[in-house]
């Protein structure tokens, strides 16, 4: 889901900085950049603006976040479940956070077994409701 890799070059602030490892951690990612490597040289560029130069090519099982927010979910029979609000980032895997039409709210792990179709065409993913996933029993 990221598109930052060891070797690629970000700017913060408008200056150039490339990416020596990535690691996920529980809200996010963690980047290390060569040339940073005291904590008071990592403290002099926190909180800086990110940006990069342009974006990898996804290979076709994989999705920019911003382009999942906002989907029409429905499950495997067809019936509207809800829409993707966000997705969410774990160490052991990402998870789509689905908001339903009465206000509620849960989280399905974005795995193949879980979400098998996501159309960005159709502006819709299906996935496979498993017992107690959406609803309770």
């Amino acid at each position: 889901m990221v598109g930052l890799k060891p070797g690629s070059t970000v700017f913060l602030q408008d200056r150039p900085h490339v990416v020596r490892a990535v690691r996920r951690v529980d809200r996010g990612f963690q980047v290390a950049f060569e040339g940073v490597g005291s904590r008071e040289s990592a403290e002099e560029i926190r909180g800086l603006s990110v940006s990069v130069g342009e974006r990898r090519t996804l290979a076709d099982d994989e999705f920019w976040p911003e382009d999942l927010s906002g989907l029409r979910v429905f499950d495997e029979a067809g019936r509207e479940v809800g829409v993707v609000r966000r997705v969410l980032f774990g160490p052991g895997q990402d998870r789509l956070e689905i908001t339903t039409g009465v206000g509620a709210s849960f989280e399905i792990p974005f795995v193949d077994e879980l979400v098998p179709l996501v159309d960005l065409g159709a502006g819709r993913v299906v996935i496979n409701s498993i017992p107690g996933l959406i609803e309770p029993g």
